[in-house]
């Protein structure tokens, strides 16, 4: 998936684990246990019935890869590689592979609805929204919903088709 932002961005999002449950689907808390260089374990819960925690160790390569998997007996044990490149001038391409040792819709059912790609890719495009210049939300098929940017003449905030600047009042 294209980005339109640079690598480092990118980077500094899927290197949050404090912020993952602000953004990817079904993870209800997410918190940073331990860092040392480009070596990293994290903490999710996840909102699958029953809720689960689990730990994730994690591998980085500065603006260019984040690969983490579950280490523990709560869930099956998960890969997620988060692949980054510089695809161009404030350009990235991401890719995202999930791999596990179960068949995801058939042995867990419950593990089928998390981790999928597509959803994912979707969070973080959105997620990496908020903190670009412009910002644009939008829904399932594609259509913004929102859009903000800021202009000379104050935030211009597109909703559903509708135009409305904000602009600061002088007093």
């Amino acid at each position: 998936m294209s980005f339109d932002c640079g690598a480092d961005l990118l980077y500094d999002v899927l290197t949050d684990y404090d912020g993952y449950a602000e953004w990817l689907p079904q993870v209800t808390e997410s918190k940073l246990l331990a860092r040392e260089r480009d070596l990293a374990l994290a903490e999710f819960q996840v909102n699958l019935p029953p809720r689960t925690r689990f730990v994730i160790e994690c591998v980085h390569t500065r603006n260019k890869m984040v690969l983490w998997r579950s280490i523990g007996e709560e869930i099956p044990v998960w890969q997620v590689e988060w692949t980054i490149a510089a695809a161009g001038d404030n350009k990235a391409e991401v890719t995202l592979v999930v791999s596990s040792k179960f068949q995801r819709n058939s042995l867990l059912p419950k593990y089928g609805r998390f981790l999928q790609p597509k959803k994912c890719m979707t969070a973080l495009l959105s997620q990496v929204a908020a903190f670009l210049p412009e910002l644009a939300v939008t829904d399932e098929e594609g259509e913004k919903i929102l859009e903000l940017v800021e202009t000379g003449d104050g935030v211009v905030c597109w909703i559903r088709g509708k135009k409305y600047v904000l602009r600061q009042e002088l007093e």
